[in-house]
C-alpha cells in the first residue's frame, strides 16, 4: 500500500483510498486542496461521516443512497459522476469524480479509490494550458506557428510520408526589400509588414496546413496531400496577393512583394536537405528579379 500512496499523494487530482467499509485509509494533498480537510481530520473515518456529503444535481444525499464509491466496491466496476461535495468552510464544490475497484496486493483485501478534479480547477487548468500551448508554438509578433512547430511538424510530415506514403510540399517565402523597409521607415512598420503579410498567407491556405515563421522575414509553409502544379498554384497565389496589398503610412503606401522556393517531399530526403533545396529555390527566385516564385 505505502507505494500507491507515494504515486497517490503526487496527483493533481484529489484522491482517497477507503476499505469494503467505505473507512478512509489514505487522503492524499489535493483532497486536502479542494475540500479543506487535512489527513488528520478524514483518516480512519467513513466517508459518509458527515465529511463530503455528496450530493447529485437534484440534492439527493449520495452517501446514503447512490454511492459512487460503495457501488465500485460492490460491483468491482468503475464509476463515474458529477457530484458536489462538502467543502470544510461550509460552501458546496463541484467535482468530477471517477471510483476504482482494486485488491491491496500485500493484505489481499477489497479496497476502492475516488479521484476527484474540482470543475474550477479544471477550467484553470485548460486554460493554463491553452497559454501555455501558444507560448511554446506560436510567434508572439506575427501570430503564425513558431520555427520549433514548424520543423516539429516536417519530422511528422516526413514519418507519415515513409509510413503511409502521404505526400506534402513547403514553401520557402521570404519579403523582398525588407531591410529597405526597416531603415526607411523604421521597425514599427516593418513589423506591421510582418503581421500584414502573415495575415494574408495564414487567410489564404487550407486550415490543415500549417503557416509558420521561420524566421526574421522568413516564413515556411507545410502543405499536405500536394502535388508539384498544386504547390505552384498555391505559391502563385499568395505572390499575387500579397503583390497587390499596399500598406498605408504617413498618407503614402507601400508596396511589398514576397520570393518564393518550394519543392514536394521526395523519398528519402532529409529535412534538412528539404529545406536547403526550397532555400536555394527561392534565393533564385531572388536572382532573377525578386517577386518570382521557383519550385523543383
Amino acid at each position: 500500500m505505502e507505494i500507491y500512496k507515494n504515486i497517490i499523494d503526487e496527483l493533481f487530482e484529489g484522491a482517497y483510498i477507503v476499505d469494503e467499509n467505505r473507512k478512509i485509509l489514505f487522503w492524499n494533498k489535493q483532497a486536502e486542496r479542494i475540500t479543506g480537510y487535512t489527513q488528520d481530520e478524514v483518516m480512519g473515518h467513513y466517508c459518509y461521516d458527515n465529511i463530503l456529503r455528496h450530493v447529485d444535481d437534484f440534492g439527493c444525499q449520495l452517501c446514503d443512497n447512490g454511492c459512487p464509491l460503495f457501488e465500485t466496491l460492490q460491483s468491482q466496476k468503475m464509476n463515474s459522476a458529477k457530484v458536489y461535495l462538502h467543502h470544510r468552510e461550509g460552501h458546496r464544490v463541484p467535482v468530477q469524480i471517477k471510483s476504482f475497484f482494486f485488491i491491496d496486493p500485500s493484505t489481499q483485501e477489497k479496497r476502492a479509490i475516488e479521484i476527484f478534479t474540482d470543475s474550477l480547477d479544471e477550467r484553470i487548468i485548460n486554460q493554463e494550458y491553452k497559454q501555455l500551448r501558444k507560448a511554446v508554438t506560436i510567434d508572439n509578433l506575427t501570430g503564425l506557428f513558431n520555427r520549433q512547430f514548424i520543423d516539429y511538424q516536417l519530422d511528422l510530415c516526413i514519418t507519415e510520408n515513409r509510413t503511409f506514403e502521404t505526400t506534402f510540399g513547403i514553401l520557402f517565402i521570404d519579403i523582398d526589400h525588407f531591410k529597405a523597409i526597416n531603415d526607411t521607415y523604421g521597425h514599427q512598420v516593418g513589423d506591421k509588414v510582418l503581421k500584414i503579410i502573415s495575415k494574408t498567407l495564414r487567410a489564404n491556405v487550407r486550415m490543415e496546413d500549417y503557416v509558420g515563421r521561420w524566421g526574421g522575414e522568413e516564413f515556411i509553409i507545410i502543405l499536405r496531400n500536394n502535388h508539384r502544379l498544386d504547390l505552384l498554384n498555391i505559391a502563385e497565389k499568395l505572390r499575387k496577393l500579397v503583390e497587390n496589398t499596399k500598406i498605408a503610412e504617413e498618407n503614402q503606401f507601400i508596396q511589398v512583394t514576397i520570393s518564393i522556393g518550394g519543392s514536394n517531399y521526395k523519398d528519402n530526403l532529409s529535412k534538412e536537405k528539404l529545406i536547403e533545396i526550397v532555400d536555394k529555390n527561392m534565393y533564385e527566385a531572388k536572382k532573377i528579379g525578386r517577386n518570382k516564385t521557383i519550385i523543383t
